[in-house]
């Protein structure tokens, strides 16, 4: 399969520091807003970092800031210093940053410009511009376009452009770990605009919103920030506890809410849950009460069945709304979990038992017969058991992370695993995540649907080595979740 790369600048190979084209032009924060716009005419730049009496940076003055805040607020530019319109506390990353970092921060944040230190040191600004100019797909036009969108039309051909992104970013070197990142924020986008035309869609028919506030939530693959491609949905919905009187008006409009955003992010290309684990299912749009309670029932009173079927909320994040109001149920999950015992072996016993798919000469299995001879399920074959172990160390130590690779370095700072286990496990996570999504783009790109059936046999010698040395390496991971959860006692 071959993989067109973006452009002459490589994003993950390039340093953010190569793409500084002239020194920073700096002002004091004393420097009035119409000096600035002469400035900015004069020296033909598009900010001015603004530093203070040491020559610190301490904020940003873009003509955007300029537009906002003296022609759109009818200030007198003459009269208002720099300090008052500038953007602060500033947004900087390192000059040894890749430039995919800069991609990122900015894709994530909604911002045109960075400044640059080294060690401290302000060194330079580099715009959207600077990484505009390397394509029209970008993902910083993209999640432009995103917050832009009218329509659910305008999504549905903006969804597609992110299947290409990814494609493109693929062939530019980035890990599963960072397409991750940069698809994450993109769909997070993609599902806020969603609810907000729902939502306004709604008004117009004459359902105003009630006064109780509500968060998005977002589980499994989603949630860990892991989806590189379009899947099946897994999200729900929720919202604070109203006063009794406005309890079933709440409802109502939440579950109507509810149903027309899962319609239109079908309409945009996200396929609805086979499970039905979405918001339009009562069952997952409820007021936080509610969900606290299905978090405490499966962590005190689990059952094999109930345990497993849960899991995919414990990966949860809430990507739209009031995120506040989520704040109780992960606090939630981080103070019970650790001391959900039973719970918690349920877990390690599942991780423990999917074996990978290996010879007695510890070779990669393939499937015998039938229509999908000679494949393997690369997703079954070890990235759930990986992600499984994560999930499983970030329940038992309390942690915040959602992300696997994420969850196993945090794991090591509390003593959980060794630096070369993590870097092991690290590596493992990647080529798996890799192969599958290599495989996946090569399907989309044939017409076929994507699925995680690869075929051992297609892939490099190298990439094979690497398939069969993730295996050994998830078979360790799944020796250490039996032996610290004694799952082999459990009946």
């Amino acid at each position: 399969m071959t993989l067109e790369p973006l452009g002459g600048v490589t994003l993950f190979r390039r340093r953010v520091r190569e793409l500084i084209a002239r020194p920073p032009a700096t002002c004091g924060r004393d420097l009035s807003a119409a000096e600035v716009a002469r400035r900015f005419s004069r020296e033909s730049v598009g900010s001015l970092v603004v530093v203070d009496a040491d020559g610190a940076p301490v904020g940003i003055v873009t003509d955007r800031d300029l537009r906002t805040h003296i022609v759109a607020d009818g200030r007198d530019a003459a009269a208002t210093p720099a300090a008052a319109i500038m953007s602060s506390p500033l947004v900087t990353l390192p000059a040894t940053a890749f430039a995919f970092e800069a991609v990122l921060e900015m894709t994530r944040r909604s911002i045109r410009h960075l400044v640059i230190l080294d060690d401290g040191r302000l060194v330079g600004v580099i715009s959207s511009r600077d990484l505009l100019a390397l394509q029209a797909a970008h993902p910083v036009s993209v999640a432009r376009e995103i917050v832009r969108a009218g329509s659910l039309e305008r999504l549905a051909a903006l969804a597609s452009q992110v299947t290409d992104l990814v494609r493109r970013l693929v062939a530019e070197g980035g890990s599963a770990y960072d397409l991750g990142r940069i698809v994450a924020e993109l769909n997070d986008r993609m599902v806020v605009r969603v609810l907000g035309l729902s939502a306004a869609a709604l008004e117009r028919d004459g359902h105003p919103p009630p006064a109780a506030p509500f968060c998005w939530l977002v589980f499994g693959s989603e949630a860990r920030r892991e989806q590189t491609l379009r899947t099946d949905q897994d999200n729900g919905l929720l919202y604070t506890d109203p006063e009794p009187a406005m309890t079933a008006a709440t409802a109502t409009y939440f579950a109507r809410f509810a149903t027309a955003a899962i319609e239109a992010l079908v309409t945009i290309g996200f396929p609805r849950c086979p499970g039905d684990v979405m918001a339009s299912n009562p069952k997952w749009c409820q007021p936080l009460s509610v969900w606290t309670a299905y978090f405490r029932g499966w962590l005190e009173q689990p059952t094999p069945d109930d345990a497993l079927a849960a899991a995919i909320f414990f990966d949860v994040r809430p990507i739209a709304g009031a995120l506040e109001v989520a704040a109780p149920l992960e606090r939630q999950v981080r103070t019970e979990a650790p001391g959900a015992r039973a719970f918690l072996r349920l877990l390690a016993r599942d991780v423990a038992e999917r074996r990978p798919p290996r010879t007695l000469l510890g070779n990669v299995a393939v499937r015998r017969r039938g229509v999908r001879r000679g494949t393997v399920d690369v997703k079954s074959a070890g990235t759930l058991q990986l992600t499984g172990a994560g999930r499983l160390v970030a329940l038992t130590l309390g942690l915040a992370e959602t992300n696997t690779i994420d969850r196993f370095h945090a794991a090591a700072e509390q003593g959980l695993y060794a630096a070369a286990e993590v870097r092991e496990i690290t590596d493992a996570c990647q080529h798996l995540f890799r192969v599958r999504l290599l495989h996946q783009l090569e399907r989309i790109a044939a017409g076929a649907a994507a699925d995680n059936d690869v075929d051992p046999a297609r892939l490099s010698r190298a990439d094979a080595l690497l398939f069969r040395d993730a295996l050994r390496t998830v078979e360790r991971v799944q020796a250490g979740v039996r032996e610290r959860f004694a799952t082999d006692l459990l009946g």
